[in-house]
């Protein structure tokens, strides 16, 4: 397989203009997109477009009620689908299902949920088929959404859909989860599985969102020591966020053998990101995507959190440059583009770190050490 075929790119026009949509990244697809193509990165790779999944594709991990409210193809979400007729039933209904507040029904939702989740099954199709090594899908990582409720700007949950589709070949599969919040939405998915394992480094602190992800293993039954967190501190900085994932998955490789991988490589834990909570730069996001590109297993590259969009297409543009085997240098300047005046003043790939400290005290890594220190799967 030559590098050409090694790796694919999922989007289309109409992938692109619907993930633009999705309130919390308004624009976002559009910007990640353009600074992938000023690099010339499409010279080193296949792009492949994904198709709008169904219903019934959905409901391979969403629950048909959940669906039918979410996508409005029918009244069940409506005010008049039932005996009151009110507009408090119909609130009643769409909260049940999570559609409120920060995952709000919005014009073009329809066309998000069914492109966000047809771009990752489509990334997931090509390792399937053996069309690709590496597969991406930016507009992906939506892993907070559960089997019946939306969640944290989280629609549907691609990432679930995903793994499923990968099941069809093969038989062990190792998730994780670079974002600033914990995966939960894919670890309670997969909580009582031994054939999915889910590592998630991520902030965890009381009251911060989504307020799982405190324990190093989670799983129970059959999942016992499957479901791997890694909760870190506020100022965690690239050597520490390295050192953790580094030995997060050691404890993983020797205990798990996956036969593909699957990177959620959520850019919140940046530290221009809004939440200002990492203190993280592309260099802890490449350091991880070359190591496990390293292991020689199938992988799939998603998306996830980014609320800093120019530091976000940075990042994510660089992790493609390294899918392809062209790193860029954080000192090269950005290509013109129809977004350049957006990467004022530097005009560089440079996302720099802030002057805070890394509250990462050595009791807590410590304490994490041990807990990893002690997992062993019984497949």
């Amino acid at each position: 397989m030559n590098q050409l075929s090694n790796v694919v790119l999922v989007r289309s026009a109409q992938s692109i203009r619907a993930a633009d949509r999705l309130p919390a990244n308004s624009g976002r697809a559009s910007r990640i997109h353009a600074l992938i193509d000023a690099f010339g990165l499409g010279e080193h790779l296949r792009i492949i477009e994904p198709r709008s999944l169904s219903n019934d594709e959905l409901a391979m991990f969403h629950s048909e009620d959940f669906i039918r409210c979410l996508l409005a193809t029918d009244s069940s979400c409506s005010s008049d689908d039932d005996d009151s007729g009110s507009d408090q039933s119909q609130k009643d209904k769409l909260a049940k299902f999570g559609l409120v507040h920060d995952c709000a029904l919005f014009d073009g939702v329809e066309d998000h949920v069914r492109y966000a989740a047809g771009g990752t099954v489509a990334a997931a199709d090509a390792l399937v088929r053996s069309q690709a090594q590496i597969a991406i899908h930016w507009e992906g990582g939506r892993h907070h959404c559960q089997r019946n409720k939306a969640a944290g700007f989280c629609y549907v949950n691609d990432v679930v859909l995903g793994i499923i589709e990968l099941q069809k070949r093969f038989s062990r599969v190792l998730y994780i989860d670079l974002d600033l919040h914990h995966g939960d939405g894919v670890q309670d998915a997969f909580i009582y599985s031994n054939r999915v394992m889910t590592v998630s480094l991520h902030h965890y602190d009381r009251g911060f969102y989504p307020n799982t992800g405190g324990k190093v293993d989670e799983g129970r039954g059959r999942g016992k020591a499957h479901s791997i967190n890694v909760p870190l501190q506020r100022g965690t900085s690239d050597s520490m966020f390295i050192r953790m994932f580094s030995e997060a998955t050691h404890c993983v490789l020797n205990t798990f053998d996956p036969s593909a991988v699957v990177v959620q490589c959520g850019s919140d834990g940046l530290a221009g990101d809004p939440h200002k909570v990492f203190n993280l730069t592309t260099e802890a996001f490449a350091h991880c995507i070359k190591s496990v590109i390293s292991w020689r297993r199938p992988v799939m590259l998603l998306g996830g959190g980014g609320y800093n969009i120019p530091d976000c297409a940075r990042c994510w543009t660089r992790l493609t440059g390294i899918a392809c085997g062209k790193d860029i240098a954080a000192t090269a300047h950005i290509p013109d583009h129809a977004f350049l005046n957006e990467y004022a003043p530097g005009f560089d790939m440079l996302v720099d770190a802030m002057l805070v400290e890394d509250e990462n005290t050595q009791s807590c890594i410590q304490e994490i050490r041990s807990a990893l220190s002690q997992i062993h799967t019984a497949d």
